[in-house]
């Protein structure tokens, strides 16, 4: 029997005997492993891009990483909420938003204090944040080393407390690394449709290289409108489908984690499972074991 990776392409004379034998060269087990991981067809959890997900904040941060600033020694500036001047957590955000807006502005164009004239006026950017209880914070980061009196700016916020620090670079990485789960989140945010977690004035970032201009004759496809719970759901149920160096999402009808905690044992005893929470899908079952035990799950929780 010839051995895997190899053919037989000619026949020489068998001196022995007179008869021929076939003569068997190799074509390369690396090649043919090769060409066998691109039919490889694997299924992994969806990592999507969002600030409140332990991965997909990566993804986020990817994307603006090589753009952020030096910040040490810079302005930083935290703003908390005292509940007994609101009736709830979400009016409590509503207004807060709204009165940083306005203390910045007070701040840029100069504020007198104790006979002298505090002007901070520098790019900054500002982290929202949630505290267990759902009360939202802020942080605020200036491109500035001017000195602020932290009692001029209690009274400007005169929403709760504040404090005013100096920031390093790596304690500004580990502020924009921070996630909050959905599950920690109160149910007032969970019904946004959107939540801006991070934003930035114009020069806190490092520009853009140039980029050619690319003028598209497709009219931009709308987005569908969720609520951040909605996408929530969404994400959890989906799925990459990789094959040939080409990705698709499916969504199931229920998380996919849970059907992949079923499925794996036996995916690991078939050596099927390549780690990370990458499964190798069985060509003839395709994606039929993960439909099942989904509808198994599902009737069993109905």
């Amino acid at each position: 029997m010839n051995n895997p990776g190899e053919t037989c392409a000619e026949k020489r004379e068998d001196r022995q005997g007179g008869g021929s034998l076939p003569v068997c060269v190799s074509v390369g087990t690396s090649e043919a492993s090769r060409n066998a991981k691109l039919d490889e067809q694997t299924i992994k959890e969806f990592i999507p891009a969002s600030w409140f997900h332990p991965v997909g904040i990566f993804k986020v941060l990817a994307r603006f990483w090589d753009r952020l600033p030096d910040v040490s020694g810079k302005l930083f500036l935290t703003f908390t909420l005292d509940p007994e001047n609101y009736a709830d957590e979400e009016t409590a955000f509503e207004d807060s938003r709204d009165w940083l807006r306005r203390l910045f502005f007070q701040l840029r164009h100069g504020i007198e204090y104790q006979g002298k004239l505090y002007v901070i006026d520098a790019p900054y950017c500002i982290k929202v944040e949630f505290h267990e209880s759902g009360w939202v914070h802020y942080h605020a980061i200036f491109l500035t080393r001017r000195f602020l009196p932290k009692e001029l700016l209690a009274g400007l916020w005169d929403r709760g407390w504040v404090t005013v620090q100096r920031i390093t670079s790596q304690d500004f990485h580990y502020l924009l690394k921070y996630v909050t789960k959905p599950a920690d989140l109160p149910a007032w945010v969970l019904k946004q449709k959107r939540l801006r977690v991070f934003q930035t004035t114009k020069g806190f970032l490092k520009p853009l290289p140039p980029q050619p201009k690319i003028i598209s004759l497709k009219e931009p496809r709308k987005r569908a409108s969720y609520t951040l719970d909605e996408r929530f759901w969404r994400w959890a149920c989906m799925a990459v489908v990789r094959q040939k160096g080409k990705a698709r999402t499916v969504r199931f009808q229920m998380p996919y984690r849970e059907i992949f905690d079923q499925l794996v044992l036996s995916a690991a005893l078939e050596g099927r499972y390549k780690g990370g929470g990458e499964i190798i899908i069985n060509r003839k079952e395709v994606l039929n074991p993960w439909i099942q035990m989904q509808n198994q799950l599902l009737k069993a929780k109905s």
